[in-house]
């Protein structure tokens, strides 16, 4: 019971994890993109603003009056006039400044004030005609040689505290006077503060996070109770009449199947388990009617085997109706069951699942362990998982109730039938081996992974190949190398690639001919000790 409540917590913890996770990042993305839209256009805004009033003042200047206002310092009534009216125009606007300077042409590095207004309000103070100061930054250098020099008609920057602690976050227009040479003779600048856009911001960062919440606390209980209804108390119910039958040997009252209507794998693997039930409840009783104890055990033995070879395909060719690839597999166990396995079957139209497998030890216990190993992986296989995340899956599970510490090989790979794309995954199990076309077979030593059954958690990783029209899979379990002879000596892979490329012209079928000859020819007499499974697939593309 306290296994079945940590795997209900697992699945829900990680599928609720995997829902807020995708909305978390969903809604990032979409906040980010919205805040640069949202910044650029109250920007916009405040510099439309700005240039208006800057194109304002400069009705009121005279730009070739620049000099004489400077070399008067500002005592003419002219020039208060025009101080006047900016000054006005500063305070009805909203402007923290409105000034007027001449820079320095040799480097830009100093600019000398002509007029200076401040906004009443603000705690500054303006500065006296002729004040000449150091040019503040690089930015404001290139703005001025820019005017100066005619390549910008207008130009403005964006200044903030975080960059300059002098200052707060502001916004400066800047246009060229231009005189009646057409020469620029100073350059007015409207600067206006942001404060408005700083919290505007702040505004819609809070409420982007309170939505956020909103939803992901949403979300959780969405999910929690979709998977509690929908995967969660049905695995559950499985996993308790799994139980109730191991310990029971009874058939059940109700089926599975008459309270498991999902509509999908986890209503598959109900009516596995009641077929299971059904099948060896059959085959129970058989076995005491009809037989003594002797033959009971044989009866037994043989109808495991049948049970664990119809578990397995053994119908070719399996796909007549697919032209992209042709498959074939063969089991032998050493005994009468084994606990090696094979599988192939589509997951759609364009996904083809390859599976071989090598449970630890033999006979009955293995073979029990092989089927139920099967039937996790599959259904994980069928929920449309990546090679990686099946294995992950299926260790979970398995681990989960492992109480005789049994482990699997699994090598899994998932053909992408219309591009040749094969990406598999590998936990412990046995190289495979690839022929490429025109080519020979070879070993593809790829990353093996712990074995199925080992320890939880355990992430697995994948990888890819490229299978060109023509290419061949061959993947196999240790009975293959492992094979002895009388002298007690292996088969081995140098062997077995000499059986493989001895006609790479041959397709799957026969090629596992070749190798289940060589083998039994080096074997001679000797006892088979192993279980020896095979699979090729030849890739034939479009």
């Amino acid at each position: 019971m306290n296994k079945t409540k940590k795997i209900k917590g697992r699945l829900a913890f990680k599928s609720i994890s995997s829902v807020v996770l995708l909305l978390v990042v969903f809604t990032l993305a979409v906040s980010f993109l919205g805040f640069r839209s949202f910044t650029d256009a109250l920007l916009k805004q405040y510099a439309d603003g700005a240039f208006k009033v800057a194109h304002s003042a400069a009705n009121i200047l005279n730009a070739d009056k620049m000099p004489q206002y400077l070399a008067s310092q500002g005592e003419t009534e002219e020039y208060q006039n025009a101080f006047n009216q900016l000054d006005s125009l500063c305070n009805a606007s909203g402007a923290t400044f409105i000034y007027v300077i001449k820079p320095d042409l040799s480097d830009y590095g100093h600019i000398t004030f002509i007029f200076s207004t401040v906004n009443h309000e603000s705690e500054y103070s303006p500065y006296p005609v002729g004040y000449t100061i150091e040019t503040t930054n690089y930015d404001y250098k290139a703005k001025y040689r820019g005017l100066y020099t005619r390549q910008l008609t207008e130009t403005m920057l964006v200044l903030d505290s975080r960059r300059f602690n002098t200052t707060r976050h502001h916004i400066t227009a800047m246009i060229p006077l231009v005189g009646s040479d057409h020469r620029t003779k100073a350059i007015l600048c409207v600067e206006r503060p942001m404060n408005e856009l700083v919290e505007l911001r702040k505004t819609y960062i809070l409420g982007i996070l309170l939505v956020l919440l909103v939803l992901g606390l949403a979300a959780i209980l969405m999910q929690s109770t979709y998977m509690n209804r929908m995967l969660i108390q049905p695995i559950k119910q499985i996993t308790e009449e799994a139980s109730r039958f191991a310990n029971e040997n009874t058939k059940p009252k109700r089926k599975l199947t008459d309270s498991i209507r999902t509509h999908d794998e986890i209503e598959l693997l109900a009516e596995s388990v009641d077929t299971m039930e059904e099948r060896i409840d059959n085959y129970i009783k058989d076995i005491v009617t009809i037989t003594a104890e002797k033959e009971r055990i044989g009866t037994e033995l043989d109808m495991a085997h049948r049970i664990q070879s119809s578990m397995m395909p053994d119908t070719f060719p399996a796909f007549p109706e697919r032209s992209e690839f042709d498959i074939y597999a063969i089991m032998d166990p050493a005994k009468e069951v084994g606990g090696d396995f094979y599988d192939f079957f589509l997951i759609d139209d364009d996904h083809l699942c390859m599976v071989i497998a090598d449970v630890s030890g033999k006979g009955v216990p293995a073979a029990l362990f092989m089927m139920a190993s099967k039937i996790i992986l599959k259904s994980s296989a069928m929920d449309g998982k990546s090679a990686a995340d099946i294995l992950t899956q299926t260790n979970a599970v398995i681990c989960s109730n492992n109480k005789l510490e049994m482990f699997v090989t699994i090598w899994l790979g998932i053909l992408e039938i219309s591009t040749g794309k094969l990406t598999a995954a590998n936990a412990g199990h046995e190289y495979p081996t690839i022929m490429r076309p025109d080519g020979k077979f070879e070993l593809l030593k790829d990353k093996h992974g712990l074995v199925i059954g080992a320890i939880d958690p355990i992430t697995y990783k994948e990888y890819e190949l490229m299978l060109e029209p023509g290419s061949k899979l061959f993947i196999y379990t240790d009975g293959v190398p492992e094979a002895t002879d009388t002298e007690n000596k292996m088969f081995g892979l140098d062997r077995m690639l000499e059986a493989l490329n001895s006609d790479t012209s041959a397709n799957p079928e026969q090629i596992l001919s070749n190798v289940g000859t060589a083998v039994s020819e080096f074997a001679g007499g000797a006892e088979q000790f192993d279980d020896l499974t095979m699979l090729c697939m030849e890739y034939k593309g479009n």
